[in-house]
């Protein structure tokens, strides 16, 4: 997997910029909704099927699964869907149109073939390194790392498949004092430090 920079990460722009604005507390309800969702089987909510098999196709592409957990595991797919229904539904007619436009190169670089998800990985891989700088493809995969390596308390990054392959260790709930604005509570004795 190519390193990935806060450069490039930053330079995602666009339509993924708008992940990254979001306000954390819808955020943060599209994660448990993720968890949720991955947990009881429920049907989606924006996606069909197919369009879900297919963007969590790409998601895995894009964090397999290897002696660690990926975006599968993570209930990635669970949490875009909930995002794409809530705070991210402005996002939604170009995931849906980007998801139409995948199927429809796909079938005609591979005939017989009728969508992203029945392709092989190797000819996934393929297909992604050919589109990998456009539009679409840098808004799912800002979208899929949102829902990798979020608190799992929220929903996604489910059993801190992202955290571990960073090799971050949760370490539990935070107590105030929190920052500088609680210096005087240090100074004091009011706070614990």
């Amino acid at each position: 997997m190519d390193q990935f920079s806060r450069r490039a990460f930053l330079a995602a722009g666009g339509a993924g910029a708008a992940w990254l604005v979001a306000d954390p507390a819808e955020i943060q309800a599209a994660l448990a909704h993720a968890r949720a969702r991955a947990a009881s089987r429920v049907r989606f909510q924006v996606l069909t099927p197919e369009q879900a098999a297919d963007l969590a196709a790409i998601s895995a592409r894009i964090f397999p699964t290897d002696d660690t957990p990926g975006a599968t595991e993570a209930g990635v797919v669970h949490f875009l869907d909930k995002s794409l229904e809530t705070w991210a539904a402005p996002q939604r007619p170009v995931v849906l149109a980007g998801l139409a436009d995948v199927n429809q190169k796909v079938s005609a670089r591979w005939p017989g073939r009728a969508s992203f998800a029945a392709l092989t990985a190797e000819q996934q891989d393929e297909y992604l390194k050919s589109v990998e700088q456009t539009p679409f493809f840098q808004l799912i995969r800002v979208a899929t790392i949102i829902g990798m390596f979020s608190n799992p308390s929220y929903g996604g990054n489910r059993g801190e498949a992202g955290w571990k392959l960073l090799g971050f260790q949760s370490h539990g709930i935070f107590q105030p004092p929190f920052g500088y604005y609680d210096a005087e509570a240090r100074r004091t004795g009011g706070g614990e430090g």
